[in-house]
């Protein structure tokens, strides 16, 4: 697994953790806890696609450049776009709470402020979890191409 598939994971896995706990605090306050539940799944729902669309986006605009711009500007109208949908649908359904509908789709920002201590976390648990998907190699003999052509 490269760098960039563990750090996508990390990060859903603390929208998931921040989902949890958005739940399981949240659930004690309203009057009707269904609809404070469902909501937060909601929303935490919405998070995850929001991150798995962003890391896709990233990956055709680094694959592509000469369209990495048009492509980044999609996926961020279309995150947005979700965004406000959902909370629509939050809001107009009885079923829902929009409160913990936000929060669930805001969990997306708390959950990179834990990606490091999950990303450390992850590391103690498994240590072999970063394994290297070649570009060392490649940045290597980058600079040995580079020195030879400098004559060092």
């Amino acid at each position: 697994m490269n760098f960039f598939k563990q750090t996508l994971r990390e990060l859903q896995a603390g929208v998931i953790i921040c989902g949890i706990l958005n739940i399981v605090i949240g659930m004690w306050f309203p009057k009707q806890m269904l609809p404070y539940v469902l909501g937060g799944l909601l929303g935490s729902v919405c998070a995850l696609v929001m991150t798995d669309n962003m890391a896709r986006a990233i990956a055709k605009a680094v694959a592509d450049e000469s369209k990495a711009v048009a492509r980044m500007r999609f996926a961020y109208v279309f995150r947005y776009f979700l965004a406000i949908v959902v909370m629509l649908v939050a809001c107009v359904s009885p079923y829902t709470n929009p409160i913990a509908t936000f929060i669930g789709i805001f969990s997306i920002k708390f959950a990179t402020y834990l990606a490091p201590l999950i990303h450390k976390i992850n590391l103690k648990i498994n240590p072999n979890a970063l394994e290297t998907d070649g570009s060392e190699d490649l940045e290597e003999e980058i600079i040995d191409d580079t020195s030879d052509v400098i004559g060092r």
